[in-house]
């Protein structure tokens, strides 16, 4: 399910009238963003957020992402079970964490950094699918409407000193986001780029942008 080839993505997102935007020529933040699976939305919000975005191929090994000079680093979405996906993908994980590279993770990305970061997932007794599911934002009290696809969840339960809790569902309470101390790095697990679905949540294409200076 992921690209076989790095591709220097162009499309922005699509507006009535005129169409899917092309990236500015301009010079931007540059995000690499390893494909697990991407739904491309993913990558045109990026764009709309002002990122230059170059993807890569889940499997990239770490010195193949370093070699790319990124600003920052997006983990994207993806099937199946973190655990499976991150025997390759979160030794990356760490070794940007440790290089202090920002890291922004949706979804399996969000799991596979959690798992980067010490914590545990675990397989949901009931995924949450669909586009009306109320997440609550601890840091302020904010209830955002999302969409989401997802069969395993990080364990809230468990949660090491270095990772915070940032959003939980208010359907289950189970974990919706985390960020990790010390760290420019953050992932949520439901989808902020769902189009049809709830925009409620491209604020953090923004923070992410933002984070890379």
């Amino acid at each position: 399910v992921t690209r076989r080839e790095v591709e220097e993505w162009q499309g922005g997102t699509w507006t009535l009238g005129t169409g899917y935007a092309r990236s500015p020529r301009s010079p931007r933040p540059h995000v690499v963003a390893m494909d697990f699976g991407a739904k491309d939305n993913i990558f045109r919000n990026l764009v709309r957020a002002g990122a230059q975005v170059t993807v890569v191929p889940g499997t990239t090994p770490l010195d193949g992402v370093l070699a790319l000079e990124p600003d920052g680093v997006f983990l994207s979405n993806g099937p199946g079970d973190p655990a499976a996906t991150g025997d390759y993908a979160v030794p990356v994980i760490q070794g940007l964490l440790e290089r202090d590279i920002p890291v922004f993770g949706i979804c399996l990305g969000h799991q596979m950094l959690a798992l980067a970061a010490g914590a545990r997932t675990t397989k949901m007794h009931q995924g949450h699918r669909g586009a009306n599911h109320p997440v609550k934002r601890l840091g302020d009290g904010v209830v955002e409407i999302t969409s989401m696809n997802h069969g395993f969840a990080v364990d809230n339960t468990a949660l090491p000193d270095s990772v915070e809790e940032t959003h939980v569902s208010l359907f289950d309470g189970s974990n919706c986001g985390i960020s990790i101390k010390g760290k420019k790095a953050f992932g949520v697990q439901y989808h902020p780029e769902a189009s049809p679905g709830p925009m409620d949540s491209f604020y953090l294409f923004e923070r992410f942008v933002g984070m890379l200076g």
